[in-house]
């Protein structure tokens, strides 16, 4: 515990130090600096526990009604920590490249790379601290930080409403959170998670209450379906960097909450599995499907990071039907598929944004729509975000493909009986497959308009791959894409522990690894045959480049009249994916201004579609209903005081009623 005390205090230091330091270029040096420091000492610190060692405790005495907070870093804490501040740290870094115009400008970049540090410092609060308050008070850190991250280019109008859209429903998460810890101190008469665990094993109402608030709280923390539709604005408001870390780290936050409170609740009701199955699903299905016919190339990554918490959860869904059904494969399958999930999808949606910032830098522009043939100007960028669309889609031989692979796995298992059971789950693993089809589809789609062909937008020209900053995060992050991939037992092993915690619960000592070790007796073979085409695809590549003759010489024939192709004959995102989203009109409602073309010789004429998120849509219109009914009624409401004397009367009345059914009828 005293390494991550120094880290925290590098986070506070350096907090400080990037406000009070002048000149941009030392406010982000020292930024950099205190992340590097605090994240090589908190990976020193829980390095071992991720090693089968004991957990890291520590006790925080803090003033009354408090009194003492006990700190403890388990094998899911040390997990959750281990890809968080790296990824940070990578993320100060990029801003260093992405945020290099504004260096010379008035505006004061330390304190981005300050709140880039409080995000840090709220890893160290969530995941470690033991007592509700705490926990209430990293979760609020994380929130503003992130907001005022979100708002950077605060001057744009759309930006600041984002912003507001964003801290509007994570503090409405906060008050389901709120609600449940209320709850449960009712029963306990302690905010220690200790005292939660004895109110959340016993089954009852109270339990299934607290169950409820506490994923509709970590729900909209994970911009879970239909509580998502924060997530798209802000991440296209956001700079990439920003947007990478809110997608990828920030709110694995709400999925780590689910965990840790499973762990309190210990072996759950059945009915919970299948309820986070269906939830898991929906989101799944709803978020791939929202990324088809986006044309902001953000907002796209946005409603797929809806897509893969709902993979991610899917796996928990299944281990708390292991734990219910005493099945402990099932359990180590589920837990450590969906945990390896949350890891992967951290690597390659950063290495996603990161790409897309880089487009956005050198176009100034994340349409794609009028973006196009970027692969031979921006190369690297371009691999980069093909690398990642192979990740994401689940693809071999890259990481996405092993953390599903897992999940298959448990979704075929043997072990489970009865056969309306094993019915639903292959019907679970049919669902699954569809999403990783449209996947591939949405980033098939996403990276063909935005990198090949030619550019659609005549004003967009000059684009160049980024500086060394930025280039290092995508180098890194395509990396670590293959290394978790090609070598599955890295990822394995990191998830081995905090699997391990789970099928404690009922099933004491038993090996997670050799429960894992079948799976990856299959998935070795896969992987092996995928980097075998890939070579054999390489090499002949290879080999036609170098035995090819000098080109010859070429002129250009009668066309018919047809000289060369213009942008505007190729494909646009409305009709790459157009028939696909003819199947979901419901869900995507399509808003559509054209100006047809008359006359024997018409004006200029357009057609402009845009895809508008069906849930935001609708709320929008029920709070314009809403608002104005109620100023029909207060228009027609007599202006009486003896009508608002009664008006209070009654509510008072109201209150003590329900106050005296609260109490039984005792005061």
């Amino acid at each position: 515990m005293p390494l991550l005390h120094v880290a925290t205090l590098s986070l506070l230091l350096g907090a400080l130090l990037c406000i009070a330091v002048p000149g941009n270029s030392k406010r982000a040096a020292i930024g950099i600096a205190s992340q590097v420091i605090a994240t090589f000492l908190v990976l020193a610190a829980v390095g071992p526990v991720l090693g089968h060692q004991p957990a890291i405790v520590a006790e925080l005495t803090w003033s009354y009604p408090v009194d003492l907070i006990l700190l403890r870093i388990d094998g899911l804490g040390a997990l959750f920590l281990a890809f968080s501040m790296p990824l940070t740290l990578l993320g100060a870094v990029y801003a260093h490249g992405y945020l290099r115009p504004y260096f010379q400008s008035d505006r004061n970049i330390g304190v981005h790379y300050a709140l880039l540090n409080f995000v840090s410092l709220s890893y160290l609060i969530i995941y470690s601290v033991e007592n509700a308050m705490g926990f209430l008070l990293g979760w609020e850190i994380a929130a503003l930080a992130a907001w005022l991250l979100v708002i950077w280019d605060y001057r744009n109008q759309k930006v600041r409403f984002a912003g507001f859209n964003y801290l509007v429903s994570t503090h409405l998460g906060v008050l389901f959170l709120i609600t449940a810890f209320l709850v449960l101190f009712s029963q306990t008469h302690s905010f220690d998670f200790s005292q939660f665990a004895v109110a959340l094993h016993s089954p009852g109402m109270t339990r299934n209450v607290t169950f409820l608030l506490l994923v509709a709280s970590f729900g909209l923390k994970s911009a879970f379906f239909p509580a998502h539709t924060w997530l798209p604005r802000a991440h296209a408001a956001a700079p990439a960097h920003v947007s990478a870390l809110m997608s990828g780290v920030i709110h694995k936050a709400g999925l780590y909450g689910l965990l840790r409170f499973t762990l309190l609740m210990g072996a759950p009701d059945e009915w919970m599995g299948w309820f986070l199955i269906a939830f898991a699903l929906l989101s799944a299905v709803t978020g791939v499907v929202y990324t088809t016919v986006q044309r902001d190339l953000k907002r796209l990554l946005g409603y797929s990071s809806t897509e893969n918490v709902g993979i991610a959860c899917l796996g928990f869904g299944l281990g708390y039907l292991g734990l219910t059904w005493h099945n402990p494969v099932l359990v180590v399958l589920g837990f450590a598929g969906g945990l390896l999930h949350i890891l992967h999808h951290a690597i390659f949606k950063c290495l996603l944004f990161y790409a897309a910032g880089a487009v956005y830098s050198a176009t100034h522009s994340v349409d794609i729509e009028r973006l196009g043939g970027l692969a031979r100007r921006m190369p690297q960028t371009a691999v980069a975000f093909l690398l990642g669309g192979v990740a994401i889609a689940a693809l071999p031989p890259l990481n996405g493909f092993v953390s599903e692979f897992l999940l298959y796995s448990a979704l075929f298992d043997d072990s489970v009986v009865g056969g309306q059971n094993r019915g639903l789950l292959v019907l679970a693993a049919t669902v699954l497959a569809f999403v990783g089809a449209v996947s591939a589809f949405s980033m098939t789609r996403a990276f063909g308009l935005t990198f090949l062909g030619t550019s659609r937008d005549p004003t967009i020209h000059g684009a160049q791959d980024p500086g060394p900053a930025m280039r290092s995060a995508l180098y890194i992050l395509s990396a670590l894409l293959f290394v978790f991939g090609l070598v599955p037992q890295v990822g394995l092993t990191l998830v081995a522990v905090p699997a391990g915690q789970f099928i404690a619960l009922t099933h004491r000592g038993l090996d997670v690894a050799q429960v894992l070790a079948v799976p990856l007796g299959l998935l070795l073979p896969i992987v092996g045959v995928s980097v075998a085409v890939l070579l054999l695809v390489g090499a002949l590549a290879a080999v036609r480049k170098w035995a090819s003759p000098a080109p010859a010489l070429t002129h250009r024939t009668w066309g018919c009249g047809y000289t060369e192709p213009v942008p505007r004959a190729q494909y646009t995102g409305a009709s790459f994916s157009g028939h696909l989203a003819s199947y979901y009109k419901t869900l995507l409602p399509m808003k559509v201004t054209q100006r047809l073309p008359t006359g024997l010789f018409p004006a200029e004429a357009h057609l402009r579609m845009h895809a508008v998120d069906a849930v935001e849509d609708r709320m929008f219109e029920v709070l314009d209903t809403g608002e104005a009914t109620l100023a029909l009624l207060a228009e027609k409401t007599p202006q009486s005081p003896r009508i608002a004397f009664a008006v209070g009367l009654l509510v008072l009345v109201a209150t003590i009623a329900l106050v005296l059914a609260s109490t039984g009828g005792r005061l």
